[in-house]
């Protein structure tokens, strides 16, 4: 019996350790690095795993932290959540033997009901402490551009000129590794044999030496102000967004705040740059560029620059992504509430969320029911927890019409709805729950993007 149990035991877990030393089983000589990038646009989340034990959730242009597996053949599944199915569906399984010392980036890509697997495999470097080098590689996993040119230069040197590129690829291709002295650095991706034809230059990025970088450019998604976007993931972890130096972050304001008159906005004390204009309760701004640095938003009524109502300081954005301030407060405790929400589309599901901006309300729940359908006493929340001042997360929905209800946080004492909502795949609703004019209840506006 003793024999049997440690026999099941090893059985059990010879996929994902070595069991003990005295076992019959393979003992691994080593270990290799494991890591998988999504480069599949539109795609929901889509889950990594090694055997049936997640290693990541992955969106579009993600990356997994790297890990460390023994070398022993494993399946490598990938697997996204369907509505109204307990289970997932795996989309893609490949077997692969992990190599000692060596990494493997599992990139997902195609479409989802025919995704491909493509595996780069490299060596793992081994760093000394007098090494003044960082190694990286470019990949290509953007669908939409041809074939490219990569120039990396140091910040400090010369410009690069036409035929100095350290690599020209095609959509799926990696480079190999090269070595590079420690410093501050731009990535240059051009159209193949044209530098001139400039289709993404990155901020200058300072990269330190016994690191080793693999720089991924996709095409931008609704997340990025930018028609393409460089992901860099090390093999320690460390992610690093290249964001476009053309293409500034930028930001739009919301007003829900039921005491604060329609406002203008002005980027300046000296209320001299306008930015925004007559921005009434629930209504939204156009996107405004930005700059990447600390920046104060004043607001004063419409028409009249005699008052300033109040300003926001707003911390200095990342680099080609948009945001949104929600004005929010109760008579003279006016204050802006800076968020970066995920505007991506899914191609499988509508995502829709909420920001609470009702003063007098506490915390609330969020219910989701199908049109005419009533929220059953035994029902949980679809979204739960939702505090002053703060967004709700995102429930995803199939494509249909449906009633929401806000509801006082643990109980079924609603004091919003039935709000309607028609929704298809593809849909980023962003929600709004405003002070009402009758107390203790809360108006839902759709103050989402156009």
């Amino acid at each position: 019996m003793k024999r049997t149990f440690t026999f099941l035991a090893c059985l059990g877990t010879l996929l994902l350790a070595a069991c003990t030393s005295d076992s019959q089983l393979p003992q691994p000589t080593g270990e290799g690095g494991i890591r998988a990038i999504n480069a599949i646009p539109g795609s929901p989340i889509v889950t990594f795993r090694i055997e049936e034990r997640s290693l990541g959730d992955l969106p579009y242009k993600g990356s997994s932290t790297p890990v460390r597996y023994d070398n022993f053949d494993y399946n490598f599944n990938f697997d996204i959540d369907v509505l109204g199915e307990s289970d997932p569906d795996r989309i893609a399984t490949v077997t692969v033997p992990v190599e000692a010392n060596r990494e493997h980036v599992f990139v997902l890509s195609g479409d989802l009901a025919n995704p491909t697997v493509t595996t780069w495999t490299t060596d793992l470097r081994n760093w000394s402490a007098s090494d003044t080098v960082f190694e990286a590689r470019f990949a290509h996993l953007a669908e939409s551009l041809g074939t490219i040119d990569v120039y990396f230069y140091e910040t400090s040197g010369p410009l690069p000129v036409q035929g100095e590129q350290i690599a020209t690829l095609s959509f799926g291709d990696v480079m190999d590794i090269v070595d590079f002295e420690a410093g501050t650095y731009v990535a240059l991706i051009t159209a193949a044999g044209d530098i001139g034809s400039v289709y993404h230059e990155t901020i200058p990025v300072i990269l330190g030496a016994q690191s080793s970088h693999l720089v991924s450019i996709f095409d931008g998604n609704e997340n990025d102000t930018s028609p393409y976007m460089l992901n860099s993931m090390s093999t320690a972890g460390q992610s690093i967004r290249l964001a476009d130096t053309s293409f500034p972050p930028t930001i739009r304001f919301i007003h829900g705040a039921r005491t604060l008159p329609a406002v203008d906005v002005y980027a300046d004390e000296a209320l001299t740059n306008q930015v925004a204009e007559n921005l009434v309760l629930g209504a939204a701004s156009a996107d405004i560029a930005t700059v990447v640095e600390e920046t104060t938003w004043y607001f004063t009524p419409t028409g009249s620059t005699a008052t300033v109502l109040f300003d926001q300081v707003v911390g200095a954005p990342p680099s080609s992504t948009p945001t949104a301030l929600y004005l929010t407060g109760d008579t003279d405790l006016w204050a802006g509430v800076n968020l970066s929400q995920d505007r991506s589309a899914a191609s499988t599901l509508a995502k829709v969320s909420l920001y609470h901006s009702a003063f007098t309300t506490g915390t609330i729940d969020m219910y989701i029911v199908d049109r005419g359908a009533t929220v059953a006493d035994d029902a949980f929340p679809t979204l739960t927890r939702i505090g002053y001042g703060l967004p709700s997360g995102t429930a995803a929905l199939a494509a249909g019409s449906y009633d929401i209800y806000l509801a006082e946080f643990a109980t079924k004492t609603f004091i919003a709805g039935p709000y309607e909502l028609d929704v298809v795949l593809g849909d980023v609703v962003f929600l709004l729950g405003i002070d009402d004019v009758d107390p203790g209840a809360v108006e839902i506006l759709d103050v989402s993007l156009p």
